[in-house]
């Protein structure tokens, strides 16, 4: 084995719902109240997964105006200054999956490539330097930034090529079934990976 290849989400990090209800809690303070705080929020959340799966937010600059428009139209439906949700990003309501950190310090110390293959926006970079993951990763390789996403079997061949392995050499760990079986057909080492669980040996 040389390298290995990570989704993201339920993987490295994963959906807090703690963080996401103190900011409605936060918000709500402001008049709006705070079921209309969650509500618009999970209404965010929506259209952040949307795009996503549309891929159509395809540089950060376009990320960036992306998000400009949903602070303001959240604003709005909260009654605050723009400025009062400015710079917040989806992954400020994730947090580190248990045993991420040592899941990627296991794979860097057998000396292997490290990338993350995620249906996600163009900062995936961001979010995982954002939850102190980075130092870790080689290639970062985000369905929006490629135009394809799983399970598409060239999101995984681009992601390959990006870090210089060939299927066969590559372990392969993601939450979702139908990922893992596109990668196995691919001749990738694949399997379901669920946090709490360590890493298949190598």
């Amino acid at each position: 084995m040389r390298g290995a290849l990570l989704d993201r989400d339920g993987v490295l990090l994963l959906l807090d719902e703690e963080s996401l209800y103190k900011k409605a809690l936060e918000l709500s303070t402001h008049g709006a109240g705070l079921e209309k705080a969650l509500a618009v929020l999970a209404q965010a959340m929506g259209e952040i997964l949307q795009a996503v799966r549309a891929l159509k937010v395809r540089t950060l600059a376009e990320e960036a105006r992306f998000f400009a428009t949903l602070t303001q139209k959240a604003a709005k439906e909260l009654r605050l200054p723009p400025e009062r949700l400015q710079g917040l990003r989806y992954y400020h309501f994730m947090r580190k999956a248990p045993g991420a950190e040592a899941l990627l310090q296991h794979l860097k110390a057998q000396g292997l490539k490290v990338g993350v293959l995620s249906n996600t926006l163009p900062s995936l970079k961001e979010s995982l330097v954002y939850h102190g993951l980075d130092g870790y990763i080689d290639g970062f390789f985000a369905s929006c930034a490629m135009g394809v996403a799983k399970p598409d079997p060239k999101a995984f061949l681009l992601a390959l090529n990006g870090l210089g392995l060939s299927p066969e050499e590559t372990l392969y760990l993601d939450d979702d079934p139908e990922n893992v079986e596109t990668a196995q057909k691919l001749g990738l080492r694949a399997a379901v990976y669920v946090p709490h669980q360590s890493v298949v040996d190598s």
